[in-house]
Protein backbone atom coordinates (compact mmCIF):
# COMPACT_ATOMS: atom_id res chain seq x y z
CA UNK A 1 0.00 0.00 0.00
CA UNK A 2 1.17 3.27 -0.69
CA UNK A 3 1.29 5.80 1.34
CA UNK A 4 2.31 9.55 0.14
CA UNK A 5 2.69 9.85 -3.64
CA UNK A 6 3.49 12.55 -5.20
CA UNK A 7 3.85 14.51 -8.59
CA UNK A 8 4.44 17.96 -9.05
CA UNK A 9 1.15 18.00 -11.75
CA UNK A 10 -1.30 15.52 -12.11
CA UNK A 11 -2.80 15.13 -15.22
CA UNK A 12 -6.53 14.69 -14.26
CA UNK A 13 -8.25 16.34 -17.06
CA UNK A 14 -10.61 19.38 -15.47
CA UNK A 15 -13.38 20.28 -16.36
CA UNK A 16 -14.35 23.16 -18.81
CA UNK A 17 -16.21 26.47 -17.34
CA UNK A 18 -16.00 30.31 -17.21
CA UNK A 19 -13.60 32.19 -15.22
CA UNK A 20 -15.79 34.15 -12.02
CA UNK A 21 -16.87 37.57 -13.30
CA UNK A 22 -15.57 39.25 -10.29
CA UNK A 23 -11.66 38.12 -11.05
CA UNK A 24 -10.00 40.62 -13.04
CA UNK A 25 -7.07 40.13 -15.16
CA UNK A 26 -4.26 42.00 -16.78
CA UNK A 27 -3.15 41.86 -19.70
CA UNK A 28 -3.92 38.50 -20.62
CA UNK A 29 -4.61 36.53 -23.40
CA UNK A 30 -7.42 34.52 -24.65
CA UNK A 31 -6.00 31.65 -26.54
CA UNK A 32 -8.01 28.49 -27.33
CA UNK A 33 -6.88 25.37 -24.48
CA UNK A 34 -7.98 22.71 -22.35
CA UNK A 35 -6.31 22.23 -18.73
CA UNK A 36 -4.13 20.25 -17.12
CA UNK A 37 -3.94 20.48 -13.03
CA UNK A 38 -1.06 22.01 -10.93
CA UNK A 39 -0.93 20.83 -7.85
CA UNK A 40 1.92 22.20 -5.15
CA UNK A 41 4.60 19.88 -4.07
CA UNK A 42 4.01 16.90 -1.31
CA UNK A 43 2.24 14.19 -0.49
CA UNK A 44 -0.87 13.58 -2.46
CA UNK A 45 -2.94 11.40 -0.38
CA UNK A 46 -3.13 10.55 3.54
CA UNK A 47 -3.13 6.73 2.88
CA UNK A 48 -1.41 6.68 6.19
CA UNK A 49 -3.35 8.22 8.42
CA UNK A 50 -6.63 6.45 7.03
CA UNK A 51 -4.60 2.72 7.17
CA UNK A 52 -4.35 3.80 10.72
CA UNK A 53 -8.17 4.77 11.33
CA UNK A 54 -9.09 1.31 9.70
CA UNK A 55 -7.27 -0.31 12.19
CA UNK A 56 -9.18 1.11 14.70
CA UNK A 57 -6.95 3.54 16.21
CA UNK A 58 -6.34 6.80 16.60
CA UNK A 59 -3.83 8.51 14.26
CA UNK A 60 -1.10 11.82 15.72
CA UNK A 61 -1.91 14.96 14.16
CA UNK A 62 1.66 14.45 12.31
CA UNK A 63 0.06 11.58 9.99
CA UNK A 64 -2.52 14.21 8.44
CA UNK A 65 -0.87 15.90 5.63
CA UNK A 66 -2.75 18.64 4.55
CA UNK A 67 -1.11 18.80 1.25
CA UNK A 68 -2.02 14.94 0.91
CA UNK A 69 -5.45 15.36 1.82
CA UNK A 70 -6.60 18.32 -0.42
CA UNK A 71 -5.07 16.53 -3.13
CA UNK A 72 -7.49 13.60 -2.74
CA UNK A 73 -10.33 15.50 -4.47
CA UNK A 74 -10.87 16.27 -7.89
CA UNK A 75 -11.84 20.44 -8.14
CA UNK A 76 -12.98 21.53 -11.51
CA UNK A 77 -11.61 24.70 -12.33
CA UNK A 78 -11.85 26.80 -15.78
CA UNK A 79 -9.90 26.00 -18.61
CA UNK A 80 -6.23 27.43 -18.88
CA UNK A 81 -6.97 29.89 -21.57
CA UNK A 82 -4.51 32.42 -19.69
CA UNK A 83 -1.85 32.46 -22.78
CA UNK A 84 0.67 31.58 -20.53
CA UNK A 85 2.38 28.25 -19.38
CA UNK A 86 0.57 28.55 -15.59
CA UNK A 87 -2.95 30.06 -15.20
CA UNK A 88 -3.92 31.04 -12.47
CA UNK A 89 -7.77 31.31 -10.92
CA UNK A 90 -8.41 32.47 -7.42
CA UNK A 91 -11.70 32.27 -5.13
CA UNK A 92 -13.07 33.95 -2.18
CA UNK A 93 -15.77 32.25 0.40
CA UNK A 94 -17.17 34.74 3.37
CA UNK A 95 -19.17 32.91 6.16
CA UNK A 96 -20.19 32.49 9.72
CA UNK A 97 -18.06 31.00 11.73
CA UNK A 98 -19.32 28.52 14.42
CA UNK A 99 -19.17 31.15 17.27
CA UNK A 100 -20.76 33.64 15.31
CA UNK A 101 -17.79 35.41 13.93
CA UNK A 102 -16.36 36.48 10.40
CA UNK A 103 -14.72 33.68 8.25
CA UNK A 104 -13.04 34.76 4.64
CA UNK A 105 -11.23 32.12 3.05
CA UNK A 106 -9.25 32.89 0.07
CA UNK A 107 -8.05 30.16 -2.46
CA UNK A 108 -5.54 29.93 -5.34
CA UNK A 109 -5.61 26.91 -7.82
CA UNK A 110 -3.31 26.30 -11.04
CA UNK A 111 -3.52 24.89 -14.03
CA UNK A 112 -1.80 24.71 -17.44
CA UNK A 113 -2.75 24.15 -21.34
CA UNK A 114 0.54 22.44 -21.85
CA UNK A 115 -0.04 19.16 -22.99
CA UNK A 116 2.62 16.49 -22.06
CA UNK A 117 1.57 14.15 -24.65
CA UNK A 118 2.46 16.52 -27.12
CA UNK A 119 6.28 16.86 -26.23
CA UNK A 120 8.86 15.31 -27.78
CA UNK A 121 10.81 12.86 -25.14
CA UNK A 122 14.00 14.00 -25.07
CA UNK A 123 16.66 11.44 -23.67
CA UNK A 124 17.22 11.32 -20.07
CA UNK A 125 20.26 10.81 -17.60
CA UNK A 126 18.69 8.80 -14.53
CA UNK A 127 20.53 8.82 -11.69
CA UNK A 128 19.68 6.43 -8.62
CA UNK A 129 21.28 7.48 -5.32
CA UNK A 130 19.92 4.96 -2.35
CA UNK A 131 20.71 4.45 1.16
CA UNK A 132 22.44 0.99 2.09
CA UNK A 133 21.87 1.51 6.08
CA UNK A 134 20.26 0.08 9.02
CA UNK A 135 17.68 2.57 8.59
CA UNK A 136 16.37 1.73 5.28
CA UNK A 137 15.36 -1.90 6.15
CA UNK A 138 15.43 -2.55 2.38
CA UNK A 139 15.35 -6.45 0.97
CA UNK A 140 17.81 -6.55 -1.84
CA UNK A 141 16.26 -8.84 -3.76
CA UNK A 142 12.71 -6.32 -4.04
CA UNK A 143 14.93 -3.52 -4.63
CA UNK A 144 16.81 -4.95 -7.11
CA UNK A 145 13.38 -6.46 -9.14
CA UNK A 146 12.14 -2.81 -9.03
CA UNK A 147 15.44 -1.03 -10.27
CA UNK A 148 15.34 -3.73 -12.94
CA UNK A 149 11.78 -2.92 -14.10
CA UNK A 150 12.60 0.59 -13.70
CA UNK A 151 15.58 -0.01 -16.57
CA UNK A 152 13.26 -1.75 -18.54
CA UNK A 153 11.31 1.20 -18.72
CA UNK A 154 13.83 3.89 -20.56
CA UNK A 155 14.37 3.64 -23.94
CA UNK A 156 17.62 3.08 -25.97
CA UNK A 157 19.11 6.38 -25.59
CA UNK A 158 18.62 6.87 -21.89
CA UNK A 159 21.38 6.58 -19.77
CA UNK A 160 21.60 5.56 -16.01
CA UNK A 161 24.07 6.13 -13.08
CA UNK A 162 23.85 4.89 -9.76
CA UNK A 163 25.04 6.14 -6.42
CA UNK A 164 25.04 3.85 -2.77
CA UNK A 165 25.69 5.93 -0.08
CA UNK A 166 26.22 4.89 3.98
CA UNK A 167 29.00 5.80 5.81
CA UNK A 168 30.33 7.69 2.06
CA UNK A 169 28.74 8.07 -0.73
CA UNK A 170 29.98 5.86 -3.90
CA UNK A 171 29.47 6.08 -7.27
CA UNK A 172 28.46 2.71 -8.60
CA UNK A 173 28.10 3.27 -12.68
CA UNK A 174 27.93 6.74 -15.04
CA UNK A 175 26.31 6.60 -18.21
CA UNK A 176 25.12 3.07 -18.69
CA UNK A 177 23.27 1.72 -21.20
CA UNK A 178 19.64 0.61 -20.37
CA UNK A 179 20.05 -3.56 -21.07
CA UNK A 180 23.36 -3.71 -20.79
CA UNK A 181 25.88 -5.61 -19.36
CA UNK A 182 27.33 -2.73 -17.73
CA UNK A 183 24.37 -1.68 -16.00
CA UNK A 184 23.63 -5.52 -15.06
CA UNK A 185 27.07 -5.75 -13.23
CA UNK A 186 26.42 -2.54 -11.22
CA UNK A 187 22.66 -3.44 -10.10
CA UNK A 188 24.68 -6.25 -8.43
CA UNK A 189 27.20 -4.34 -6.99
CA UNK A 190 24.30 -2.03 -5.56
CA UNK A 191 22.88 -5.03 -3.86
CA UNK A 192 25.62 -6.52 -2.51
CA UNK A 193 26.28 -2.56 -1.23
CA UNK A 194 22.53 -2.77 0.54
CA UNK A 195 23.19 -6.78 2.19
CA UNK A 196 26.17 -5.19 4.19
CA UNK A 197 24.69 -2.30 5.77
CA UNK A 198 25.91 0.60 7.60
CA UNK A 199 25.01 2.39 10.59
CA UNK A 200 25.63 5.91 9.23
CA UNK A 201 23.42 8.10 6.66
CA UNK A 202 25.65 10.38 4.47
CA UNK A 203 22.66 11.75 2.99
CA UNK A 204 24.18 15.44 2.01
CA UNK A 205 27.38 13.20 0.26
CA UNK A 206 24.80 11.16 -1.51
CA UNK A 207 22.84 13.77 -3.31
CA UNK A 208 26.01 15.58 -4.49
CA UNK A 209 27.51 12.58 -5.62
CA UNK A 210 24.50 12.56 -7.88
CA UNK A 211 24.89 15.83 -8.74
CA UNK A 212 28.37 15.26 -10.25
CA UNK A 213 26.92 12.18 -12.00
CA UNK A 214 25.25 15.04 -14.14
CA UNK A 215 28.26 17.15 -14.80
CA UNK A 216 30.16 14.34 -15.51
CA UNK A 217 27.93 12.94 -17.71
CA UNK A 218 28.15 16.34 -19.89
CA UNK A 219 31.46 15.88 -20.41
CA UNK A 220 31.20 12.67 -21.60
CA UNK A 221 28.85 13.90 -24.26
CA UNK A 222 25.34 13.44 -22.88
CA UNK A 223 22.75 15.48 -24.41
CA UNK A 224 19.39 15.43 -22.51
CA UNK A 225 17.30 16.33 -19.24
CA UNK A 226 18.66 14.85 -15.90
CA UNK A 227 16.94 13.37 -13.27
CA UNK A 228 17.37 12.44 -9.58
CA UNK A 229 15.49 9.44 -7.85
CA UNK A 230 16.59 9.55 -4.16
CA UNK A 231 15.94 6.02 -1.93
CA UNK A 232 16.56 7.12 1.73
CA UNK A 233 14.71 7.05 5.24
CA UNK A 234 15.42 10.33 5.84
CA UNK A 235 18.40 10.49 8.05
CA UNK A 236 21.39 12.17 8.02
CA UNK A 237 23.96 11.11 10.45
CA UNK A 238 27.41 11.81 9.40
CA UNK A 239 28.73 14.14 6.88
CA UNK A 240 27.05 17.53 6.57
CA UNK A 241 23.87 16.88 8.46
CA UNK A 242 22.71 20.45 8.91
CA UNK A 243 18.96 20.35 7.53
CA UNK A 244 19.13 23.62 5.83
CA UNK A 245 22.47 22.68 3.98
CA UNK A 246 20.90 19.37 2.48
CA UNK A 247 17.83 20.96 1.25
CA UNK A 248 20.65 24.06 -0.43
CA UNK A 249 21.78 21.31 -2.28
CA UNK A 250 18.68 19.67 -3.17
CA UNK A 251 17.08 23.26 -4.59
CA UNK A 252 20.35 24.05 -6.50
CA UNK A 253 19.91 20.45 -8.53
CA UNK A 254 16.61 21.20 -9.37
CA UNK A 255 17.09 24.97 -10.09
CA UNK A 256 19.91 23.80 -13.11
CA UNK A 257 16.68 22.13 -14.41
CA UNK A 258 17.32 18.23 -12.78
CA UNK A 259 14.21 16.82 -12.27
CA UNK A 260 14.15 15.34 -8.19
CA UNK A 261 12.00 12.39 -7.22
CA UNK A 262 12.10 10.79 -3.25
CA UNK A 263 10.87 7.54 -2.17
CA UNK A 264 11.17 7.42 1.32
CA UNK A 265 11.66 3.71 3.04
CA UNK A 266 12.35 2.08 6.49
CA UNK A 267 10.36 1.44 9.58
CA UNK A 268 12.02 4.66 10.87
CA UNK A 269 11.31 6.78 8.32
CA UNK A 270 11.89 10.43 9.36
CA UNK A 271 9.68 12.82 6.73
CA UNK A 272 11.43 16.12 7.63
CA UNK A 273 14.31 15.97 4.65
CA UNK A 274 12.71 14.13 2.15
CA UNK A 275 8.85 15.99 2.82
CA UNK A 276 11.12 19.51 2.31
CA UNK A 277 12.64 17.81 -0.71
CA UNK A 278 9.46 16.59 -2.06
CA UNK A 279 7.91 19.65 -1.88
CA UNK A 280 10.16 21.38 -4.35
CA UNK A 281 7.83 20.46 -7.37
CA UNK A 282 10.10 18.36 -9.09
CA UNK A 283 9.30 14.78 -9.04
CA UNK A 284 7.84 12.23 -7.30
CA UNK A 285 7.28 11.84 -3.28
CA UNK A 286 6.45 8.78 -2.02
CA UNK A 287 6.72 6.58 1.02
CA UNK A 288 7.55 2.90 0.26
CA UNK A 289 5.50 0.78 3.37
CA UNK A 290 7.40 -2.47 2.40
CA UNK A 291 9.61 -3.80 -0.44
CA UNK A 292 7.15 -5.05 -2.01
CA UNK A 293 6.16 -1.54 -2.39
CA UNK A 294 9.11 0.09 -3.24
CA UNK A 295 9.47 -2.57 -6.07
CA UNK A 296 6.43 -0.87 -7.84
CA UNK A 297 7.25 2.17 -6.92
CA UNK A 298 10.38 2.03 -8.59
CA UNK A 299 9.12 0.36 -11.58
CA UNK A 300 6.73 3.16 -12.15
CA UNK A 301 9.28 5.86 -11.57
CA UNK A 302 10.57 4.35 -15.03
CA UNK A 303 7.52 4.67 -16.88
CA UNK A 304 6.83 8.60 -15.75
CA UNK A 305 8.46 10.84 -17.71
CA UNK A 306 9.06 14.25 -16.58
CA UNK A 307 9.72 17.79 -18.38
CA UNK A 308 10.34 21.37 -16.95
CA UNK A 309 7.84 23.50 -17.28
CA UNK A 310 9.01 26.83 -14.97
CA UNK A 311 11.29 28.13 -13.05
CA UNK A 312 11.81 30.41 -10.15
CA UNK A 313 7.97 30.36 -9.44
CA UNK A 314 7.20 32.87 -6.68
CA UNK A 315 3.80 33.54 -5.78
CA UNK A 316 2.18 36.28 -3.76
CA UNK A 317 -1.38 36.77 -1.57
CA UNK A 318 -1.76 40.56 -0.84
CA UNK A 319 -4.80 41.83 1.24
CA UNK A 320 -6.43 44.39 0.32
CA UNK A 321 -7.76 47.26 2.54
CA UNK A 322 -9.68 46.21 5.90
CA UNK A 323 -8.09 42.88 5.78
CA UNK A 324 -4.95 41.24 6.71
CA UNK A 325 -3.40 37.88 6.33
CA UNK A 326 -4.34 34.73 9.11
CA UNK A 327 -3.33 31.15 8.74
CA UNK A 328 -2.37 29.40 5.63
CA UNK A 329 -3.26 26.05 4.31
CA UNK A 330 -2.56 24.01 1.46
CA UNK A 331 1.85 23.66 0.76
CA UNK A 332 4.23 23.86 3.29
CA UNK A 333 6.45 25.68 0.70
CA UNK A 334 4.32 28.94 1.83
CA UNK A 335 4.77 31.50 4.57
CA UNK A 336 4.58 34.87 5.38
CA UNK A 337 6.30 38.01 3.58
CA UNK A 338 6.26 41.72 3.84
CA UNK A 339 3.47 41.99 1.66
CA UNK A 340 1.26 38.56 2.37
CA UNK A 341 1.07 35.01 1.68
CA UNK A 342 4.27 33.63 -0.67
CA UNK A 343 4.75 31.33 -2.05
CA UNK A 344 7.97 30.42 -3.75
CA UNK A 345 8.85 27.06 -5.63
CA UNK A 346 12.65 26.24 -7.36
CA UNK A 347 10.84 25.10 -10.51
CA UNK A 348 7.97 23.04 -11.74
CA UNK A 349 7.20 20.06 -14.09
CA UNK A 350 5.27 18.32 -16.07
CA UNK A 351 4.44 14.45 -16.23
CA UNK A 352 3.20 12.03 -17.84
CA UNK A 353 3.45 8.00 -17.63
CA UNK A 354 3.56 5.71 -20.28
CA UNK A 355 0.53 3.91 -20.98
CA UNK A 356 -1.57 5.95 -18.06
CA UNK A 357 -3.16 9.23 -18.86
CA UNK A 358 -2.99 10.19 -14.75
CA UNK A 359 -0.40 10.27 -12.64
CA UNK A 360 -1.33 12.08 -9.70
CA UNK A 361 -1.01 8.80 -7.48
CA UNK A 362 -4.06 10.33 -5.47
CA UNK A 363 -7.74 9.14 -4.22
CA UNK A 364 -8.65 11.32 -7.19
CA UNK A 365 -6.22 13.89 -7.28
CA UNK A 366 -6.72 17.92 -8.54
CA UNK A 367 -7.51 19.16 -5.23
CA UNK A 368 -4.08 21.27 -4.70
CA UNK A 369 -4.01 24.67 -3.91
CA UNK A 370 -3.67 27.51 -1.51
CA UNK A 371 -6.27 28.57 0.84
CA UNK A 372 -4.94 32.14 3.14
CA UNK A 373 -7.31 33.52 5.77
CA UNK A 374 -7.99 37.29 5.91
CA UNK A 375 -8.77 38.44 8.91
CA UNK A 376 -10.87 41.75 9.23
CA UNK A 377 -8.57 44.89 9.79
CA UNK A 378 -10.16 47.67 11.84
CA UNK A 379 -7.25 49.81 11.35
CA UNK A 380 -7.32 49.93 7.68
CA UNK A 381 -11.42 49.33 6.87
CA UNK A 382 -12.30 53.03 7.10
CA UNK A 383 -14.74 53.57 3.63
CA UNK A 384 -14.49 50.33 2.71
CA UNK A 385 -17.55 49.05 1.69
CA UNK A 386 -19.01 46.17 -0.45
CA UNK A 387 -17.83 45.35 -4.19
CA UNK A 388 -14.33 46.15 -3.11
CA UNK A 389 -11.30 44.32 -3.36
CA UNK A 390 -10.42 41.44 -1.14
CA UNK A 391 -7.03 40.78 -2.19
CA UNK A 392 -4.42 40.70 -5.38
CA UNK A 393 -2.76 37.57 -6.41
CA UNK A 394 0.50 38.30 -8.49
CA UNK A 395 3.00 35.26 -9.50
CA UNK A 396 5.58 35.64 -11.83
CA UNK A 397 8.37 32.81 -13.01
CA UNK A 398 10.73 32.05 -16.13
CA UNK A 399 9.83 29.90 -18.73
CA UNK A 400 11.49 26.46 -18.31
CA UNK A 401 11.74 26.68 -22.61
CA UNK A 402 13.52 30.12 -23.04
CA UNK A 403 13.89 31.57 -19.83
CA UNK A 404 11.23 34.35 -20.75
CA UNK A 405 10.09 36.03 -17.80
CA UNK A 406 6.17 35.89 -16.94
CA UNK A 407 3.86 37.60 -14.93
CA UNK A 408 0.31 37.29 -13.53
CA UNK A 409 -1.66 39.88 -11.66
CA UNK A 410 -5.42 39.34 -10.53
CA UNK A 411 -7.46 41.14 -8.22
CA UNK A 412 -10.64 39.47 -6.18
CA UNK A 413 -13.84 41.36 -5.70
CA UNK A 414 -15.81 40.56 -2.05
CA UNK A 415 -19.42 41.64 -2.64
CA UNK A 416 -19.54 42.17 1.35
CA UNK A 417 -17.94 44.78 3.61
CA UNK A 418 -14.90 43.12 5.17
CA UNK A 419 -15.49 41.37 8.08
CA UNK A 420 -19.19 40.96 7.31
CA UNK A 421 -21.29 37.98 7.41
CA UNK A 422 -23.57 37.01 4.85
CA UNK A 423 -27.75 37.35 5.96
CA UNK A 424 -27.91 33.15 6.40
CA UNK A 425 -25.86 30.75 7.96
CA UNK A 426 -24.66 29.66 4.79
CA UNK A 427 -21.37 30.97 2.47
CA UNK A 428 -21.31 33.68 0.08
CA UNK A 429 -19.36 32.44 -2.50
CA UNK A 430 -17.17 34.96 -5.32
CA UNK A 431 -17.76 32.08 -8.15
CA UNK A 432 -21.34 30.92 -7.35
CA UNK A 433 -20.20 27.25 -7.37
CA UNK A 434 -20.77 24.61 -4.91
CA UNK A 435 -17.73 25.49 -2.71
CA UNK A 436 -16.70 22.01 -2.06
CA UNK A 437 -13.33 23.28 -2.18
CA UNK A 438 -14.03 25.45 1.05
CA UNK A 439 -15.78 22.24 2.37
CA UNK A 440 -12.69 19.71 2.03
CA UNK A 441 -11.15 22.81 3.72
CA UNK A 442 -13.71 22.39 6.73
CA UNK A 443 -13.29 18.96 6.94
CA UNK A 444 -9.24 18.62 7.27
CA UNK A 445 -9.88 21.43 9.73
CA UNK A 446 -12.53 19.14 11.91
CA UNK A 447 -10.22 15.97 11.23
CA UNK A 448 -7.44 17.98 12.63
CA UNK A 449 -9.06 19.16 15.36
CA UNK A 450 -9.98 15.82 16.34
CA UNK A 451 -7.08 14.47 16.45
CA UNK A 452 -5.46 17.57 18.36
CA UNK A 453 -8.16 17.45 21.12
CA UNK A 454 -7.23 13.63 21.10
CA UNK A 455 -3.60 14.01 21.32
CA UNK A 456 -4.14 16.83 24.66
CA UNK A 457 -6.47 14.25 26.22
CA UNK A 458 -9.70 16.31 25.79
CA UNK A 459 -12.26 13.46 24.02
CA UNK A 460 -15.08 15.47 24.98
CA UNK A 461 -13.80 18.21 22.20
CA UNK A 462 -12.68 15.63 20.07
CA UNK A 463 -15.67 13.98 20.02
CA UNK A 464 -17.14 17.24 19.92
CA UNK A 465 -16.06 18.85 16.58
CA UNK A 466 -16.82 15.88 14.67
CA UNK A 467 -20.47 16.37 15.67
CA UNK A 468 -20.44 19.64 14.90
CA UNK A 469 -19.49 19.01 11.46
CA UNK A 470 -22.31 16.71 10.89
CA UNK A 471 -24.74 19.37 10.55
CA UNK A 472 -22.93 21.00 7.53
CA UNK A 473 -21.47 18.58 5.90
CA UNK A 474 -25.23 16.95 5.66
CA UNK A 475 -26.47 20.19 4.32
CA UNK A 476 -24.19 20.51 2.04
CA UNK A 477 -24.09 16.60 0.67
CA UNK A 478 -27.78 17.44 0.50
CA UNK A 479 -27.54 20.08 -2.02
CA UNK A 480 -24.84 18.37 -3.83
CA UNK A 481 -23.51 14.91 -4.49
CA UNK A 482 -20.16 14.31 -4.28
CA UNK A 483 -17.83 10.79 -3.75
CA UNK A 484 -15.04 12.95 -2.10
CA UNK A 485 -16.83 14.66 0.54
CA UNK A 486 -19.20 11.56 1.31
CA UNK A 487 -15.41 9.77 1.77
CA UNK A 488 -14.28 12.54 4.25
CA UNK A 489 -17.01 11.86 6.30
CA UNK A 490 -16.91 8.50 6.67
CA UNK A 491 -13.33 8.61 7.23
CA UNK A 492 -14.76 11.10 10.26
CA UNK A 493 -17.12 9.16 11.34
CA UNK A 494 -15.17 5.93 11.71
CA UNK A 495 -12.29 8.37 13.55
CA UNK A 496 -15.00 8.88 15.60
CA UNK A 497 -15.81 5.70 16.91
CA UNK A 498 -12.18 4.90 17.47
CA UNK A 499 -12.30 7.92 19.87
CA UNK A 500 -15.31 7.11 21.68
CA UNK A 501 -13.46 3.51 22.29
CA UNK A 502 -10.50 4.41 23.05
CA UNK A 503 -12.04 7.57 25.33
CA UNK A 504 -14.00 4.79 27.03
CA UNK A 505 -11.08 2.31 27.62
CA UNK A 506 -9.31 4.83 29.54
CA UNK A 507 -12.12 6.44 31.07
CA UNK A 508 -12.25 9.62 30.31
CA UNK A 509 -15.61 11.58 29.87
CA UNK A 510 -16.99 10.84 26.38
CA UNK A 511 -19.46 13.21 26.60
CA UNK A 512 -19.42 15.56 23.78
CA UNK A 513 -18.80 19.53 24.01
CA UNK A 514 -18.47 21.66 20.44
CA UNK A 515 -15.53 23.68 20.24
CA UNK A 516 -17.42 26.88 18.83
CA UNK A 517 -13.76 28.73 18.27
CA UNK A 518 -13.57 25.68 15.70
CA UNK A 519 -11.14 27.62 12.96
CA UNK A 520 -13.77 26.60 10.56
CA UNK A 521 -16.47 28.07 9.47
CA UNK A 522 -20.05 28.14 7.14
CA UNK A 523 -22.79 25.90 6.89
CA UNK A 524 -24.53 25.76 10.25
CA UNK A 525 -27.88 26.20 11.00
Amino acid sequence: MKLLRYLPFGLLPLAAGCAGSEALDNGQIDTPGGSVNVVQGGAQDIALFRSIVEQGQVPTPDTLDPVGFFAEHAIDLPDADCGKEICIHPYLAVAPRFNGGNWTMAFVAMNTPVDPSELDRPPVHMTIAVESSTFTNITPSMFQAGVEGLIASLRPEDRVSFVVYGDHAQRKLLLGEPGSEEVSNAITAVVEDLTFTSTNAALFDGIAAAATTFEDGYAEGFVGDTRLLLVTSGHATIGITNTDHILEMGEAIVEQGSAFGVIGVGTQFDAKIPSALGSMGAGTYAYAADSNDLSGLLTEEGQTTLYPLATEFNLTIKPSAGYKIGRIYGTKRAGYGPEGAVLSMPALFIGQRDGASDVGGSRRGGGGGLFVELLFDESSSGGVGADAPAFQVSADWKSAEDGAPQLTDLTMINSLPPGQNPDEMWWNLSDGGSGKQYMMLNMYLALRGAVDFYQTGDCARALGVIDMMQTPVGAWLGQYSDTDIQDDNLLMLQLRQNIQNACSASQSTTVPIEPTNFSGGCCYS
